[in-house]
Order: structure tokens, then C-alpha cells, then sequence
């Protein structure tokens, strides 16, 4: 199986919701020494991690990868991914649309995971994610 690496990074974000500048999507897939990142809109940093999970899903599909281990550093958005739902006070209708897209893309895939890894172990999608917002 292959690692798929993915993480969002935003910029200009205080604290409120919406008040995000800018967010950048980072994927890195060691396997094929390939890594990428893009700039989009987003006013969240849990939105954009999702929206980074949901690219890089995109792309393994694209690949032709269908047995993937995707790791990421949210655990908000690896538990959803894994179809744990938010308890009642951190339902929200935009990140159960994300949930709806990462199970739905699921289905193309053979085998999938999805891990949470420390920080620290995804700089390089981490470094893809930032690289667009400079």
C-alpha cells in the first residue's frame, strides 16, 4: 500500500471563522517521489484540510492508486474520514458535506486507511501546502 501524505495550511487566520486569506493544499506521495501544492479558497483550517485530503484522494485516483494509506495531522478531519461523527455541539453542515465527498471517493479505492501522524511527521506536505501561500 501506498502513503499518501496531505495537510492544509492557512494564512491570515485570527481565530474567527472566515477570517482566512489565504489556504494551501499540500500533498506528498513518497512512493513516486511526487509532491504538489495549490492555493484555494477556503475559510477554515479544517476546511482546508479536508479540501487537502479530498485533492489528494483526486489524485491517487488519477494515479490509478486504489490500495492507500492516506496520513494527515488533523485528527478532527481523520475521524470523520474514518465515519466517526462530531458530537452535538461540533456538528457542522459544511465539514459533513467534506465527510459525504471523502466516503464517496472512497469507494474507488481497493484498500484505504486513514492515519493520524504527529506533525512533525508530515513536513514535507506541510512544506507543499505553505509553498502556494508565499
Amino acid at each position: 500500500m501506498k502513503k499518501i501524505y496531505s495537510d492544509g495550511a492557512t494564512i491570515g487566520h485570527n481565530g474567527k471563522l472566515g477570517t482566512v486569506k489565504e489556504v494551501g493544499l499540500g500533498i506528498y506521495i513518497p512512493e513516486l517521489n511526487y509532491g504538489d501544492g495549490k492555493k484555494v479558497k477556503g475559510i477554515s483550517n479544517n476546511e482546508a484540510e479536508f479540501k487537502a485530503l479530498i485533492w489528494a484522494m483526486e489524485v491517487a485516483i488519477e494515479k490509478g492508486i486504489t490500495e492507500v494509506i492516506f496520513c494527515l495531522d488533523s485528527k478532527i478531519v481523520v475521524n470523520r474520514a474514518n465515519g466517526k461523527k462530531p458530537k452535538e455541539k461540533y456538528k457542522n453542515e459544511r465539514m459533513d458535506a467534506f465527510q459525504n465527498k471523502v466516503k464517496e471517493l472512497g469507494l474507488d479505492f481497493d484498500i484505504i486507511e486513514f492515519k493520524w501522524i504527529p506533525r512533525e511527521q508530515n513536513i514535507t506536505a506541510d512544506y507543499y501546502s505553505k509553498l502556494v501561500c508565499n
